[in-house]
């Protein structure tokens, strides 16, 4: 592993800018105090969660939970607060009213870098990785909160092993690679934290369909790991074939939760949110 991850770089990827000045996280920000959790609750549970962006609401009541070694899939229409759901169980954005509780604790007041640190890993669905360092760089950037470097080889290897094909580019820049590749870079930065949770906002979005299915392969190995995964999908179908339960949401709203089954087999989600 290099000693300088950044390659001397410095900011220069328009990934690490911000143009705008605007955002939703701050260095400023801190935690709040970590609660006692339920009894009872699944390994995550965001609960009654309502919360939009300055004073509008987005998020009506929505209630999402997954499992240790579950997948849980987010479908609905555009607009309808998937991914806005997905930010708020990570901590970008501020909850007015429900909780997020994580493996039997409530950490509704921890920022998103603290709940990194509590076992979360998120993979937006832009921006998510560094263009001009290399696919190995990239990796290292996931495991900052590591100090050993035993285990942060160990998690690379693991890495390498569940994605061959970014292994064999591992010196090149990972903006030279394929959306795909990219994608599993981006999947393999947060994978480098050692997640308990890992969430991924339309992981398939802009692929061919192979490429889409050799994700979902690969996202089926890393949950049989034990690893429970949380996941906004555009490719509705195809997500709730490989999903252990699933979420439709409407205008920031649960309207169908059931098994990936269930849902497919539902007259009224197959004709208003698959296609018939």
């Amino acid at each position: 592993m290099s000693s300088d991850a950044f390659g001397g770089r410095g900011a220069r990827d328009a990934s690490l800018v911000n143009s705008r000045g605007t955002g939703t996280m701050t260095g400023a920000a801190r935690s709040g105090p970590v609660l006692p959790g339920k009894p009872g609750d699944p390994f995550l549970i965001g609960e009654d969660m309502r919360g939009g962006y300055s004073k509008a609401d987005i998020l009506h009541g929505c209630t999402l939970a997954v499992d240790r070694g579950q997948i849980a899939v987010i479908v609905g229409p555009n607009g309808a607060g998937k991914s806005t759901a997905m930010k708020a169980v990570f901590g970008m954005l501020p909850l007015r009213e429900g909780s997020v509780r994580l493996g039997g604790q409530d950490i509704t007041a921890l920022t998103p870098q603290d709940r990194v640190h509590a076992g979360m890993g998120f993979v937006p669905q832009t921006h998510n990785i560094f263009p001009s360092m290399s696919v190995e760089e990239n990796l290292e950037m996931g495991a900052y909160i590591h100090t050993a470097p035993a285990r942060i080889r160990t998690a690379m290897d693991q890495v390498y092993t569940l994605f061959p094909a970014v292994a064999e580019k591992r010196r090149q820049a990972a903006g030279e690679l394929s959306g795909g590749q990219r994608q599993q870079v981006a999947v393999g930065r947060a994978l480098m934290t050692g997640p308990q949770l890992l969430m991924l906002d339309e992981p398939t979005a802009g692929v061919s369909p192979i490429v889409m299915d050799e994700l979902f392969d690969r996202i089926i190995e890393i949950a049989r790991t034990g690893i429970s995964i949380l996941m906004v999908e555009q490719n509705a179908r195809q997500a709730l074939e490989i999903a252990d339960i699933g979420y439709v949401l409407v205008q920031g709203a649960n309207r169908y939760t059931g098994t990936g089954a269930e849902l497919l087999a539902d007259p009224d989600v197959r004709r208003t949110f698959l296609g018939g």
